[in-house]
């Protein structure tokens, strides 16, 4: 009995404190229909200097962001019939009750009554359009926490939606799968088309099925799986871009496949150049029914880094792409000096760059920590800047295919990464 009574009393505070932040339906009404008794009687009085429309003005609204239309239609007859009793006590007043006053009343009467009716609509009883877009950010932000991987390694993921708003158009979806000894993380960093609230429920609908196909398909069929989901939506604007990374955290290779998507940056600080932009490419989700693309394989050593962001974090308007990019990894190579463990990178990263904050911004990055300290260095032998320039050739692949082997100039893998059934 003791040990219940603790449990209870939990339980019926935590209730008070969810009364007290969305009061239900009933209270608010009494509450209201008390206020606007308290506004009339204070207006009935002949010395007082309250106007019973400003009452109902505000009663109203605050009453249409909790109440329902039956609840509001009952309230606006009262707030009638105690606007009509300080009509009948002071007459043509107008310190008590104007003209003016009365069409404001009217106005405020329709637009709460409208609110209500949207709100019945959309069935938002005790929850209120917020709530809603909390529950979907927080949705967002769940799916985009960074995964737990093995000692060695390090993943950090940034989001910033545009405008400062609560959800975005990117979002991050990642999955650890064990295969033998190792680990394989799959992640994938989706920029559906526009940004902010307008393009957040549909990146939520689209980061459900991502999460599904996520480390179930194999890797090969994985964009192909999300093109198909994404044309059966029939959305009026159906395009996105995806970059998707398969990692195995045993052996460090990995494999890159790119849709309509900006490129993966990978960052090697102990060679010249300290920089090779993966060419994995591919058609745009949403515009094809097949893909067909460029596939990028290497290996992330020790000491290395790999950048996955989104088209916001290097676009500029009127400036080329090509600068945000380079002034991505010049940002990079400026604070891998001050933290060569790689903590916090990301976050610092995504506050640099752009210049613009009129677009969703996502950065992850993924760092395979050195067993030992390397000498950062941006700059060949010779003391100038080192040319930024892909090293690796790319090859060829297809939707539902796996390539045969790699092109020339590429390094070949020393374990292919299995192909996984769901």
């Amino acid at each position: 009995m003791t040990a219940a009574t603790p449990t209870s009393l939990n339980r019926f505070a935590r209730s008070l404190r969810a009364r007290a932040k969305r009061p239900s339906e009933r209270v608010a009404a009494v509450m209201a229909v008390l206020l606007l008794l308290l506004g009339t009687g204070c207006s009935l009085l002949d010395d007082s200097q309250v106007e019973v429309a400003a009452v109902v003005m505000i009663v109203m609204v605050l009453s249409s962001l909790v109440l329902g239309v039956r609840a509001m239609l009952a309230l606006l007859a009262a707030a009638a019939l105690c606007l009509e009793m300080v009509a009948l006590t002071h007459g043509p007043n107008p310190g008590h009750l104007s003209e003016s006053a009365l069409a404001m009343v009217a106005v405020t009467a329709l637009v709460a009554l409208l609110q209500a009716r949207r709100r019945d609509r959309l069935g938002l009883k005790q929850v209120s359009a917020e709530t809603v877009l909390g529950l979907i950010r927080d949705r967002q932000l769940v799916q985009a926490r960074p995964p737990a991987v093995p000692a060695g390694w390090n993943v950090e993921i940034q989001q910033r939606p545009a405008h400062g708003a609560a959800i975005s158009g990117d979002f991050v979806a990642n999955r650890l799968v064990c295969e033998g000894s190792s680990q394989v993380l799959h992640l994938a960093v989706i920029d559906v088309a526009g940004y902010g609230i307008t393009a957040g429920p549909r990146a939520l609908l689209l980061s459900g099925a991502v999460g599904g196909l996520l480390g179930s398909v194999p890797a090969e069929q994985f964009l192909a799986a999300t093109n198909d989901y994404l044309a059966r939506q029939q959305w009026s604007v159906g395009l996105a871009s995806a970059i998707y990374v398969e990692l195995d955290l045993g052996s460090g290779e990995y494999s890159i496949r790119v849709a309509g998507h900006p490129p993966a940056l990978h960052f090697r600080p102990s060679q010249a150049p300290p920089w090779r932009t993966s060419p994995a490419a591919g058609t745009m989700l949403g515009v094809l029914p097949t893909l067909a693309g460029v596939l990028d394989q290497d290996v992330l050593q020790p000491g290395e880094s790999l950048f996955l962001y989104t088209d916001g974090v290097v676009e500029d308007r009127g400036r080329d792409i090509d600068v945000g990019t380079l002034r991505l990894m010049d940002n990079v190579e400026a604070l891998a000096g001050e933290r060569p463990d790689g903590g916090g990178l990301a976050r610092l990263l995504i506050e640099r760059v752009p210049g613009k904050l009129d677009d969703d911004r996502t950065l992850v990055m993924i760092q395979r920590l050195p067993s030992r300290q390397p000498r950062v260095t941006g700059r060949s032998s010779d003391g100038h800047p080192a040319q930024r320039q892909a090293s690796h050739q790319p090859s060829q692949w297809h939707a539902g295919q796996q390539p045969s082997q790699l092109n020339a100039g590429q390094q070949p893998r020393r374990t292919a990464i299995s192909t996984r059934t769901p």
